[in-house]
């Protein structure tokens, strides 16, 4: 694995940027008149090339291809789930807790040691409110069983293991016994698209407040002319600024810049 470190006292980040840190973590919280507390469940994933480690709460962890994950449709469809609720800067980043420092320890929520976490929005369903919503993980509680550094030497999950994984999750979990699965689906789905789309809309205002001087836009001219701006953000300027449904006040000052014709042609090519 290719990574930087980054370390303090307590923690150390690392970036590796050939692998990926996803999981859907689902807290379900209860507040009655003489009990109050909480359930949770979880399926982690680090995705390292073609290989991918799984962990689920309850039933262990397995190491598959990841031809073979989309084959399953109920971990493939948490992995998708994963990939919404992680942010794309925090999917290459896993963070290496010192002993004693790691933040869950007062969660009780898992049973051994762990110390290698990871960045994610998690999802809290209330049986009071009887509502579900994405919180923004301000204190961690994702933490991964395996230092994840030991995935490129772990051996595929032999295919006899893999069918009794398959099984024990069947008969386990409380989705798929209830038949609530398509259902729960359908709105953690809804949920962590609005979640992505408040986070490219907040991206975008921020985007479109640079551009509200005109000395600001006309200045971006020096960083339109290197040759390795990203595609993505071009194209982000493009439609926030000049298409003909964003806004038109900026056009005359955009088709002054050398490459303007660069912005359109990329915008055409990624919106086909």
């Amino acid at each position: 694995m290719n990574s930087t470190i980054d370390a303090s006292s307590k923690h150390a980040f690392h970036t590796i940027t050939n692998a990926e840190f996803t999981g859907v973590y689902d807290n379900l919280i209860y507040n009655f008149a003489h009990t109050s507390g909480s359930i949770s469940s979880y399926h982690f994933f680090i995705r390292y090339g073609d290989k991918v480690y799984v962990e689920v709460k309850g039933i262990g962890e397995i190491v598959l291809t990841f031809a073979e994950l989309q084959k399953k449709r109920y971990l493939y469809y948490y992995y998708k789930l994963s990939q919404l609720l992680t942010n794309d800067k925090d999917k290459n980043v896993v963070i290496q807790y010192h002993k004693y420092g790691s933040e869950y320890l007062k969660e009780h929520i898992y049973e051994e040691p762990r110390f290698w976490s990871f960045n994610t929005a998690y999802i809290e369903t209330s049986m009071n409110t009887k509502s579900t919503t994405i919180i923004k993980n301000c204190g961690n509680v994702c933490y991964y069983k395996i230092n994840p550094y030991n995935l490129v030497y772990m051996e595929y999950t032999s295919q006899e293991y893999l069918e009794i994984f398959e099984r024990t999750y069947m008969i386990t979990n409380p989705l798929i016994i209830n038949k609530a699965f398509y259902r729960t689906s359908v709105i953690f789905n809804n949920l962590a698209i609005e979640y992505q789309a408040g986070i490219i809309e907040k991206e975008l205002n921020e985007l479109s407040a640079i551009f509200e001087d005109k000395k600001h836009i006309i200045n971006l001219a020096a960083i339109y002319d290197k040759q390795g701006i990203n595609n993505d953000i071009l194209a982000i300027i493009y439609n926030n600024l000049v298409s003909a449904n964003a806004h038109q006040k900026y056009k005359c000052i955009i088709s002054e810049l050398g490459n303007y014709g660069r912005l359109e042609s990329v915008a055409r090519i990624l919106n086909a």
